[in-house]
């Protein structure tokens, strides 16, 4: 089982210390257990007296105190797993090339991340209690023993019924809760749609009620799903109690009928197979939290593998850096072609022969669908091409030399994130802000304070002019705008292309735009047109 699995390659707690405190807590159990019934029996003639009643504080006490110690313990490490499996998953993410985090998509990976790891901090201390109640159980199955061996023997013929019913059955509720957690994952991905298209779901109704309707329906088969297997759950447990409960009744009229001094210990006997239902149930609750936890880490794992082929090239890309400054990008023969989730291959770009020199301004232009996008993000080293080569500087970009390659990108992409604080910049100078704030024409709308913007709920020509701000702040050799001037007002996108545009240009920098302003055309030094993913033509401006 891939739980038992992790806990024992990932778990950093002393066994030994762990399993005596368990034995402690399961001993002190049965202490008392043992005096409890003693007790009973000994009422009848004399007064337990302050001994036995110091000796049970003393067991309760040790009961308290190791269970306390070992579920205190386990919830530590379980945290602690926890840190050490997302920041595992982290670095696959980190390193994974982008077309693979992009198919693998938010929601998969938000909730390997967040709700299934929780899984596991659920179900930890969980099993950390049923498996002192497994020592328990056995300990007290020895003292059950020493009362009357036809008892234990009916017990062990019961208790190994219980197990039975529980294998036989585990195997189904591991497949339910799998089919449980694969129909979650499709209710999540329905809402990101809902959320993410949410102005086309409010001006179209016929789409809101369709994605609705398709989010009810993922929620039903969700409820269905659970509600199955916790109806089965319910059915072990209420079988395994019944058994219990049979067997306190086999106890107390078939027992006699083997046993001839057994009426001198039945209410021990019948004590202790009445405290056997605690533990029993117990252990039977953890049943399906292990099964949970079990199929969120096949979910995890999973996860883990797609990403692992993308990501394990990720340590070695930081390891040579570039020998120069990037002056010079080029693409030579290079093609790529994107691919379904079946491998049918969709859009395909090239091949292409390009370059691109500093101390220029280049435009990408060409109908919607032409290959514009795909081609910046070759040349951003965010994609890598099926053949042909990326050049830098006029050499093969080499896989290790990809991430230094990339750190002396600035990019405003169309899908561009915006970053409320000012991560991997260096402290700006406060006239150097205002300044480029002013350039801007967002000083009115927007401060920066302790690294951070003050807000970026904003225009999304205002947000793109702040993300612009960070690229300049971040002052690297190449500049890549994808559609950038598209949100902004007449005024504002003429004097980006006017005024902006060539005061972001300086001999030692590459600038990449791509638009569909050819009335700016002529701020240009190249325009390169490109058609059903190839260049049809170049000119210059």
């Amino acid at each position: 089982m891939r739980l038992f699995a992790l806990l024992r390659s990932e778990t950093r707690i002393n066994p030994r210390a762990l399993a005596s405190q368990t034995a402690i807590g399961a001993a002190s159990t049965v202490g008392v257990l043992g005096l409890v019934s003693f007790s009973a029996v000994m009422a009848d003639h004399s007064d337990p007296g302050l001994r036995m009643l110091a000796m049970l504080a003393v067991a309760v006490l040790l009961n308290a105190v190791s269970q306390n110690a070992v579920m205190s313990a386990s919830a530590r490490e379980a945290e602690r797993i926890i840190r050490r499996l997302r920041a595992r998953l982290f670095d696959r993410i980190q390193y994974a090339d982008y077309m693979t985090v992009s198919s693998t998509g938010r929601a998969v990976l938000f909730t390997a991340m967040a709700q299934e790891t929780q899984t596991l901090s659920r179900t930890v201390p969980i099993l950390t209690l049923a498996a002192q109640q497994v020592v328990t159980l056995v300990m007290v199955a020895a003292f059950l023993a020493y009362l009357s061996l036809p008892a234990f023997l009916a017990a062990a013929v019961f208790g190994s019924l219980a197990v039975l019913v529980h294998v036989r059955r585990s195997g189904t509720m591991a497949t339910a809760m799998g089919e449980t957690i694969a129909e979650e994952q499709r209710l999540f991905q329905a809402f990101e749609h809902f959320v993410d298209g949410y102005k086309e779901v409010r001006i179209n109704q016929r789409l809101s009620d369709a994605l609705s309707a398709e989010i009810v329906a993922h929620s039903d088969r969700v409820r269905a799903a659970r509600s199955t297997t916790k109806r089965r759950w319910a059915i072990d447990f209420v079988i395994i109690q019944s058994l219990f409960y049979a067997l306190v009744g086999l106890m107390t009229f078939a027992v006699p009928m083997f046993d001839d001094g057994f009426s001198d210990v039945v209410l021990q006997v019948t004590t202790v197979a009445l405290f056997m239902i605690g533990p029993i149930s117990t252990i039977a609750q953890a049943i399906p939290a292990v099964a949970e936890t079990d199929a969120s880490l096949g979910r995890i794992l999973a996860v883990e593998e797609a990403l692992s082929s993308a990501a394990s090239t990720g340590a070695a890309e930081e390891v040579r850096p570039l020998d120069e400054p990037t002056r010079k990008i080029a693409l030579s023969g290079a093609t790529f072609t994107y691919r379904t989730t079946d491998g049918a291959p969709g859009f395909a770009l090239g091949p292409v022969d390009l370059d691109i020199r500093a101390g220029e301004i280049t435009f990408i232009t060409g109908g919607n669908g032409a290959g514009k996008t795909t081609l910046l993000r070759l040349l951003a080293g965010l994609l890598v091409p099926d053949r042909g080569a990326l050049l830098v500087n006029g050499e093969p970009l080499q896989p290790d030399q990809r991430q230094a390659y990339r750190d002396g990108i600035s990019a405003v992409l169309s899908d561009y994130h915006l970053f409320r604080r000012l991560y991997g910049v260096e402290e700006p100078a406060a006239e150097r802000l205002a300044s480029l704030l002013d350039w801007l024409e967002i000083a009115d709308k927007v401060a920066v304070r302790d690294r951070s913007f003050s807000t970026i709920d904003l225009s999304s020509g205002q947000r793109k002019r702040l993300a612009l701000l960070v690229a300049e702040l971040e002052d690297k050799p190449v500049l890549m705008l994808d559609e950038w001037a598209a949100d902004q007002d007449p005024s504002f996108r003429r004097k980006f292309y006017e005024e902006i545009l060539p005061g972001l240009k300086r001999p030692d920098r590459i600038v990449l735009c791509v638009t569909h302003d050819d009335r700016y055309f002529h701020v240009a030094d190249r325009v390169i047109q490109m058609d059903e993913g190839h260049l049809s033509r170049a000119s210059t401006g």
